[in-house]
C-alpha cells in the first residue's frame, strides 16, 4: 500500500506554522538534529518532507541533496534558501510519487525528519521510498517518541502516533529494512515538551518564546550530557535502517 500523506488543509497549515516557529526559535535544536544525522549520510541524499530546509542546510555542504516537500509554502521557502546552492535541488513532491524514475537517480541516504509520524501507513512509506536507495543505502529517520505523550499538539499538526523503540523497529522490519542504529534522544526535553504542548494550545499564547528559551538553555545541556551518556528514554528517536546490500 502507498502511504497517506498530508491531505487535510487545516493540518497542513498548522504544520507550516509549526515549522515557522521551529525555524525561528530553535536553531540550536535543528543543528543538533542535523549533527546526529551527518555520520550516517552518504554523498547523495534525498531529504523527504524537508520543510523550510533549516535542517537540510546544516548537512548539505559537501553533498548532493534533493530536498522535497508537499507544501507550496515550504517549497517556496526552500527555493529562496538554496537559490545560491548548486548542490541542493528543491522539488515539490508527494512521497507516494517518489520513485527512481520520477527523481531520475538513486541515493546513498534518504532522510525523514519528523515526517514518518504524519503518515498513516508508515511501513508502506518506507518500503515505497526504498526503491530510491542504492543497494546497502540507508534511511535516517527522526521521529517523536513515547506515545504516552501524544496529546493535543500532536493532533493539531497531524501526527498519527509517537514511537517506541519496539514499534519503530517493527515498522522498519515490515518495510524490509535492517536497523543498524536506534537510540532515544532529548531526555531532558520531556517535561519541557509537556509544558509547551499545553501552552501552545492556549489562545493568544506564543509558543515561540518558550521554545527559544529552551533552545538557548536546555539544548546545549542536553547535547553535552547525551554526548557522554545515551539516555534510556527521550522525547525523540533516531533510527538508521539499511536496505539489503545487493
Amino acid at each position: 500500500m502507498h502511504p497517506k500523506a498530508f491531505e487535510n488543509g487545516a493540518q497542513a497549515g498548522e504544520h507550516d506554522h509549526a515549522l515557522d516557529i521551529a525555524s525561528e526559535a530553535s536553531p540550536n535544536y535543528l543543528r543538533w538534529i542535523a549533527d546526529l544525522c551527518k555520520p550516517h549520510l552518504g554523498h547523495d541524499v534525498m531529504d523527504v518532507g524537508a520543510g523550510h530546509g533549516a535542517i537540510t542546510e546544516h548537512f548539505a555542504a559537501g553533498r548532493s541533496v534533493l530536498a522535497t516537500d508537499l507544501s507550496d509554502t515550504c517549497v517556496a521557502a526552500m527555493r529562496r534558501r538554496f537559490a545560491a546552492a548548486p548542490n541542493v535541488e528543491v522539488q515539490k513532491a508527494d512521497l507516494r510519487e517518489l520513485g527512481p524514475e520520477e527523481v531520475g537517480r538513486r541515493f546513498d541516504s534518504i532522510v525523514l525528519i519528523n515526517v514518518l509520524e504524519h503518515i498513516e501507513d508508515d511501513a508502506g512509506a518506507l518500503a515505497h521510498l526504498a526503491g530510491c536507495l542504492r543497494p546497502g543505502g540507508a534511511f535516517v529517520v527522526y521521529v517523536p517518541a513515547l506515545n504516552g505523550l501524544f496529546g493535543p499538539w500532536d493532533r493539531k499538526v497531524g501526527h498519527f502516533r509517537r514511537y517506541s523503540k519496539w514499534r519503530l523497529r517493527g515498522v522498519a522490519a515490515a518495510a524490509g529494512l535492517q536497523v543498524v542504529e536506534l537510540r532515544y534522544v532529548n531526555l531532558l526535553a520531556i517535561p519541557a515538551w509537556l509544558a509547551f504542548s499545553r501552552l501552545s494550545m492556549r489562545v493568544n499564547e506564543d509558543p515561540g518564546t518558550s521554545l527559544s528559551l529552551w533552545d538557548r538553555t536546555g539544548v546545549p545541556l542536553s547535547r553535552l550530557i547525551e554526548s557522554r551518556v545515551r539516555p534510556p528514554l527521550g522525547l525523540n528517536l533516531l533510527c538508521v535502517a539499511q536496505t539489503p546490500d545487493r
